[in-house]
């Protein structure tokens, strides 16, 4: 297993000092990964200094502090809590390729990109991200006012961003409009036939809207900035101009493009279909994902392959259960 340094220290902020043997735990959802630290000595750098070198990885107060560091291929993280539990060192990978659904992470790795934070429900933080190397994204949440102990990133999800349409058309204000308009003279009858047409295939008119609104509203949100965009309660209006349905329109309704801008007029001005549909931000669970990630991701937390295999094989594929 991936060795995990974990040791009690004194009250200095730099220190070195023996490690005794102790046993560290990471946790994932409906197992427990454990792995025993050995001896040596380590010098453990002084939060103040950190947080002005290039190394500086987090830093987080409590109960007392968190910060962590680079070294080499590793963040050093270092707990000086009240409480004798929350003093202590540990080592993690700077970086990480994979991770399982459930586990707990000290620091952010380094080789993920942060595409969106999310402001949940009361206190509740989130944070979504990408990992470039396996192509998938990760929804954590992010520890806000909590104690040290509890002061760890958690993987909710792992999978694939997924923006949604969140709302409706308003096809109730198209049967208004389509008798509010139909005596009117400088209103065609190919355009009254059009809006009748298009309330007959609003079903499929409204289907294509939402694919299309989910296909460019992930561009729109996260495709042209280099940070991590900021969204309220999941939802979002990414849209840096109105939403297009011109071509929608055509391909449903098969018009000439003079009924086609005079029906897209009326959607707009009667305010039937949306001009910046708001969208819904979520990371679609076990969807995107490459061969092999489980377990890739189960021996990067610390599990052995052997047990990897055998946790995937009784919990995601419940063959033991089949077998017997």
């Amino acid at each position: 297993m991936r060795r995990v340094h974990n040791q009690t220290v004194g009250d200095e902020e730099a220190e070195t000092s023996i490690k005794e043997p102790t046993m560290t735990e990471s946790n994932t959802d409906n197992m427990s990964i454990e792995a025993m630290t050995d001896g040596g000595t380590e010098t453990i750098r002084d939060s103040d200094e950190v947080r002005f070198s290039n190394d500086d990885v987090r830093h987080y107060s409590a109960d007392g502090h968190l910060y962590a560091y680079r070294e080499n291929d590793e963040h050093v993280v270092v707990s000086r809590g009240r409480e004798s539990r929350d003093q202590w060192t540990k080592r993690v990978p700077a970086e990480r390729d994979a991770v399982p659904a459930g586990e707990h992470l000290w620091t952010i790795p380094e080789n993920w990109q942060h595409r969106v934070k999310v402001k949940g429900p009361a206190e509740a933080n989130y944070g979504i991200y990408h990992i470039p190397e396996s192509g998938v994204d990760v929804l954590m949440t992010v520890p806000n006012k909590t104690q040290l102990v509890d002061a760890w990133y958690g993987v909710k999800r792992v999978g694939t961003l997924n923006v949604t349409y969140d709302g409706g058309i308003a096809w109730d204000k198209l049967d208004t409009t389509i008798e509010s308009i139909r005596d009117i003279e400088e209103i065609s009858d190919n355009v009254v036939e059009a809006l009748e047409s298009l309330h007959c295939r609003r079903h499929k008119f409204e289907r294509k809207y939402v694919e299309e609104v989910g296909r460019c509203g992930e561009d729109a949100l996260v495709g042209h900035t280099s940070g991590p965009v900021s969204i309220q309660q999941w939802t979002a209006d990414p849209w840096g101009d109105r939403f297009q349905v011109d071509h929608l329109v055509r391909r449903v309704l098969d018009i000439d493009r003079e009924t086609q801008e005079t029906v897209v007029r009326i959607l707009s001005e009667k305010n039937i279909v949306p001009h910046y549909p708001l969208v819904r931000v979520d990371v679609e669970e076990d969807e995107g994902i490459p061969d092999g990630h489980w377990i890739r991701a189960l021996v990067e937390a610390g599990v052995s392959a052997a047990e990897a295999i055998d946790y995937l094989i009784t919990e995601h594929y419940g063959l033991m259960t089949q077998a017997n």
